[in-house]
């Protein structure tokens, strides 16, 4: 909006061409229509207002002109009009555009003076609001600058597909080790270019930011507001607006967009018009998709077109992702993978995946998170020892916990955290014990029923899709010391008609599923809507990527390990519901191994429970597993390698596709593979190194592979030939190359293969 003032301030103008002995009104107004439409699109309502009081446009012609959308296209039919009233009134019409414009550029001076100070004193606000990151839990004092971390952006070209729908929780977090070794998939950007044309594209005005829990979307949307009020790192944008959909959850009834944002931005009320008349200039900022109750209703077919307007919350969210309300507006949208399907991809222009810490940024973060160079770099080595952990490490809200449970190993003679459970489990007693100051009475029934009340709390909420919940509402909450609820839960005021109103939250949204886990897991009373079964899950609208942590949790909360640590410290007896989870996990892998369903996630729950034994009663008829369609990760790996391992039976089928796997993983896998009947590895970028691993499984004298797949693989030729090699030096391959290629001797083998390839390729 600041150029646009500052244009309307200058001197030059055509109407100081007028009145013109030469020719008529009607014919000034005609010659330089193009140019009146550009000077008068800044006054057109005093224009019209003036006409309808003059009685020189009839009410008719007021609303014709007022119902245009846009000040150009109400000067257009303004013109239109004036065309057919004849000489005087266009005369008339003359007047009125230089005595308005002239009396309106005093004002507008005013008024651009008015809205740099709407800037600068939005930037005050911004800045004192995000001068730190907020981390979970951080002691008394402890401030984080944003000059002390960052998290590192990928653009992902294009849609992610199926695997982007999953909620696979290191899956995004991770990918960076594949991503980073391959080029062609890859296309890192700095943050600020995130809203920059690339590829000679227009520039982006829908944004979709994807990444798992805890990666750092949050703490990616402060960095953003940070760095607009501190530095002109977003000088194309006037104003950052950012709103969270907790906040909007709280909303119920029908309100206006204005309505909304004068809640988080009360100091712009007498701006919002300039700041909605100049959507251009306007970056708005939603986090948190993935906890909107409403987050699959967005998707309809009833707009809102202006900022005054009534509607519920999902409607105008709608319009402004479909570009039907201040569709020249920049829109940021960020959410966990679990409900991307939910939001209109065709609305979307660019999507970005957070990939979290690099090596290096982890190792700079133990330095400054123990304020001590030697000690972080010496607790980073022993933790890049640990391949579970530093694996962990890469997403930031877990490198904080892992941090934070490392410092309190000394005193709490805490065994090494082998899952992701063990750290959670770890990190509710070093709580408990320092920052509810419980040092001395941690064992106390007291404490054990406030982490109970506490778990309630989370179990319900969690099933209803909220994360967050009014103080009054929930009586549990008055029961909590406040030393439990300043450890674990956030507290935030908002003015309600009624008056202030306490509203609540967890500290991070896994801190809420693992407690929801534990009050399920400990809990001795049947509970009415129990999230294991699938009547319950379905009226619910509990889909599986919902329960994907929950389950995690579960199982590694059942993990004798994690028993003994909870009995020492908060002496917390076993789960009475072991058994039956026990023969739910077996009864599952088993279904899924047999049918060949995705069975990753239930590989993670076998993982977390630590119990080598339970393989022992997994004896499916057939091994079938599938993987497919899941961006996996070094994590995914190791649980699956820790499957194998444990497995003692020949693999009917492994499907990877379109999992992104690398040379480093089949590499991985190559112990396995002379065990597997059938191999599918297509939709996979395979580079040369990647397939002198099949090779290998190939030409070993015990390969009982008869089945291959590998289409939409991009092969190279030289590619084609060491597989043409492989199946010439081993006999045993001659099934696999008439069951795969359909051919019976080497050289159809050689052709066969190219031939189903490009044929896939093709179709």
């Amino acid at each position: 909006m600041g150029e646009k003032l500052m244009s309307c301030g200058g001197e030059s103008t055509i109407l100081n061409n007028w009145p013109c002995n030469s020719e008529s009104s009607l014919s000034f107004i005609q010659t330089h229509r193009v140019n009146l439409i550009d000077e008068l699109a800044d006054y057109i309502d005093f224009i019209v207002d003036r006409g309808l009081e003059e009685h020189l446009l009839s009410k008719d012609d007021y609303e014709d002109i007022t119902y245009e959308r846009g000040p150009r296209k109400k000067v257009r039919k303004l013109l239109d009009i004036i065309d057919c009233l004849g000489e005087e009134n266009a005369s008339f019409f003359c007047s009125v555009f230089i005595q308005i414009k002239s009396a309106n550029l005093t004002k507008q001076n005013t008024k651009q003076s008015e809205y740099s100070k709407s800037i600068k004193k939005h930037k005050e606000v911004l800045s004192r609001r995000n001068d730190c990151i907020k981390y979970y839990n951080a002691r008394l004092g402890e401030k984080f600058y944003f000059t002390d971390h960052f998290v590192n952006l990928l653009l992902v070209k294009g849609h992610y597909s199926l695997e982007i729908k999953k909620n696979e929780l290191l899956t995004f977090g991770q990918q960076r080790i594949h991503l980073q070794n391959n080029k062609d998939l890859k296309l890192e950007i700095k943050l600020y270019q995130i809203f920059q044309k690339l590829n000679d594209r227009r520039t982006p005005k829908k944004i979709l930011v994807s990444g798992v829990a805890g990666i750092g979307k949050t703490v990616f949307v402060q960095k953003i507001l940070h760095d607009f009020a501190k530095t002109s790192t977003y000088s194309n944008f006037d104003f950052v607006l950012n709103l969270t959909f907790r906040d909007l959850n709280l909303i119920n009834n029908p309100t206006t967009l204005r309505e909304i944002i004068r809640k988080k931005h009360g100091h712009l009320s007498s701006t919002l018009d300039d700041i909605f008349n100049n959507s251009e200039k306007l970056l708005m900022i939603l986090d948190g998709f993935d906890e909107f109750k409403f987050y699959n209703q967005i998707d309809l077919d009833q707009y809102v077109f202006d900022p005054d307007e009534e509607a519920l919350v999902p409607q105008i969210f709608g319009s402004l992702l479909n570009s039907e309300l201040l569709p020249d507006a920049t829109i940021v949208v960020t959410s966990r993978p679990t409900v991307i399907n939910h939001i209109p991809i065709e609305s979307i222009d660019r999507f970005v995946v957070i990939t979290g810490f690099s090596v290096s940024e982890i190792e700079d973060y133990f330095q400054k998170f123990y304020r001590d160079d030697v000690l972080g770099t010496k607790i980073f080595l022993s933790v890049k020892e640990n391949h579970f952990l530093f694996t962990l490490c890469y997403i930031p809200a877990f490198c904080w916990i892992v941090c934070s449970v490392l410092r309190g190993y000394s005193s709490l003679s805490i065994g090494e955290p082998k899952t992701m459970t063990d750290i959670y489990c770890h990190y509710l007693v070093i709580l408990l014990k320092y920052h509810a100051h419980q040092v001395d009475c941690v064992k106390d029934e007291a404490v054990l029923k406030a982490v109970f009340n506490l778990g309630e709390i989370a179990y319900h909420s969690f099933l209803r899709h909220e994360t967050l919940f009014y103080e009054q509402d929930v009586d549990l909450v008055q029961k909590l010391p406040p030393e439990i609820v300043n450890s674990f839960l956030d507290k935030t005021s908002v003015q309600e008609l009624e008056g202030t109103e306490n509203v609540l939250s967890f500290t991070h949204f896994t801190i809420q599923e693992f407690f929801a886990a534990f009050y399920y897991a400990f809990h001795e009373v049947s509970l009415s809507d129990d999230v294991m079964k699938s009547p319950v899950q379905e009226k619910l609208n509990l889909y599986s990527g919902w329960l994907d942590l929950f389950h995690r949790f579960l199982s590694g909360l059942m993990s004798v390990r994690n028993e003994n640590v909870l009995f020492k410290h908060l002496k917390l007896e076993g789960s009475k519901r072991l058994d039956t989870y026990t023969s739910w996990l077996i009864e599952s892998l088993i279904k899924h191994c047999e049918n060949g369903y995705c069975i990753l996630n239930l590989l993670h729950c076998l993982f977390e429970q630590q119990r080598s034994c339970l393989v022992q009663r997994i004896k499916p008829d057939v091994l079938r597993l599938n993987l497919s369609d899941n961006l996996l990760s070094p994590i995914d790996f190791h649980v699956l390698i820790y499957f194998l391992n444990l497995v003692n039976m020949d693999i009917d089928e492994l499907d990877l596709t379109a999992t992104h796997v690398n040379a480093d993983y089949l590499k991985k896998l190559l112990p396995y593979l002379h065990r597997c009947r059938r191999f599918w590895i297509g939709e996979n970028k395979l580079d040369s190194e990647s397939i002198k691993v099949i090779c290998s499984a190939l030409t070993s004298s015990d390969c009982k592979m008869e089945q291959l797949g590998l289409g939409w693989t991009q092969l190279e030729d030289e590619d084609f030939l060491q597989i043409y090699k492989a199946l010439c030096s081993n006999c045993s391959l001659q099934g696999l190359c008439r069951t795969v290629l359909h051919a019976t001797t080497p050289g159809q083998c050689m052709c066969g293969l190219r031939t189903t390839i490009n044929t896939t390729l093709q179709t």
